[in-house]
């Protein structure tokens, strides 16, 4: 069931049942997948997570909080964090220390 921010749903997985409000639009993890998931905030704990689509049982209010803000610092992070993770971890095939190894046999 699709949803758009600021919907209160109904969501369950498969044993309890919870409120919640849609805080963004649907991400979409892969075009050919049915897949897609929402950051929200359940009235229930006052908790923030993600839903996925196939999660949401029912809308039960279109618009019910359309102007509800979430601030983190996890939205705002620039650049610099993703280069720093780009120096600090290495991306297969080569592991770090690898680009200045030679093979010799």
């Amino acid at each position: 069931m699709k949803a758009n921010k600021g919907d209160l749903v109904f969501i369950s997985d498969g044993e309890e049942t919870s409120t919640c409000i849609v805080l963004t639009e649907i991400f979409n993890i892969s075009s050919e997948l049915d897949n897609g998931f929402y950051y929200t905030v359940c009235i229930e704990t006052g908790l923030y997570g993600i839903v996925y689509d196939n999660e949401i049982t029912s809308v039960v209010c279109e618009n019910f909080a359309p102007d509800f803000q979430f601030k983190s610092e996890l939205f705002e992070t620039d650049y610099s964090y993703y280069a720093e993770l780009y120096e600090s971890f290495s991306y297969f095939p080569f592991w770090y220390g690898d680009e200045d190894s030679s093979e010799e046999d």
